[in-house]
């Protein structure tokens, strides 16, 4: 019992840990309110059983020795042979040599002792007993309440920030659609390789590779022969050279 309430102690710390992150949160503050009353009832059963342990059995606190005092199905108090201490519990069965076989109700584990060491439950222990119990599962059903909630938010959180990346990426996946598929077709780099056998590459790009190069034709000279002037064009001759008598020059 003493492990139980340190453990409540460490659940209570936190529970306030988290109400000063949440301190409107009507979930934590339940739960901060039935650990208290849990660990409030668990110190009166603490102090209790150490009261009674401190002496010798009182006098009706336990029926007479023998294993026909007692019988299978009655409620009793049964010490727990990991501590010492007395819990509530129901006998299952009772040996012939005096040992007997129990069921904590609190806990549902069960235990075996010598039938010597029952007590009966008396009333004042009970209504500690079953209010520590109802605590208990007020507790252990609000902590349940609380993760499952949180996990709901937390996948709810997690949806949010899928659809906001398939929007991104749907985004991106348009971009890139309009920017390099425009009109049906994919844009051809300037730098690109000419597609035929005899490209280069780096020669003959910016949309003319494959192409022959410009022929250059030889400029003709026209010129002008004697006595020619100004109307006078039917004595140029195309590409000729003036020969013949030194005397007509």
């Amino acid at each position: 019992m003493a492990d139980d309430l340190q453990s409540y102690e460490v659940q209570l710390q936190q529970v306030e840990a988290a109400l000063t992150n949440e301190p409107d949160n009507e979930e934590l503050i339940a739960l901060k309110k039935n650990l208290e009353e849990v660990i409030q009832l668990t110190t009166q059963l603490i102090d209790n059983n150490t009261e009674k342990n401190s002496g010798s059995f009182a006098e009706g606190s336990s029926k007479d020795s023998g294993s026909g005092s007692w019988k299978a199905g009655e409620r009793c108090l049964a010490p727990w042979s990991e501590d010492g201490q007395f819990y509530e519990a129901v006998i299952d069965d009772i040996t012939e040599d005096g040992q007997c076989t129990v069921t904590f109700s609190a806990y549902g584990n069960t235990d075996t002792c010598d039938v010597e060491q029952l007590r009966i439950v008396d009333k004042n222990h009970k209504e500690h007993a079953d209010g520590a119990t109802k605590s208990k599962k007020l507790i252990i059903q609000a902590q349940k309440d609380y993760k499952k909630k949180k996990a709901q938010k937390k996948a709810q959180r997690m949806k949010l920030l899928e659809e906001e990346r398939e929007k991104e990426k749907s985004k991106w996946h348009n971009f890139n659609s309009k920017a390099f598929n425009k009109k049906g077709h994919v844009k051809k780099s300037i730098f690109a390789s000419p597609d035929n056998i005899n490209g280069r590459v780096g020669i003959g790009t910016c949309g003319i590779g494959g192409r022959p190069m410009t022929e250059f034709q030889q400029q003709e000279k026209w010129r002008r022969g004697p006595g020619s002037g100004p109307g006078m064009l039917g004595n140029i001759q195309k590409g000729a050279v003036i020969r013949g008598n030194p005397s007509a020059r």
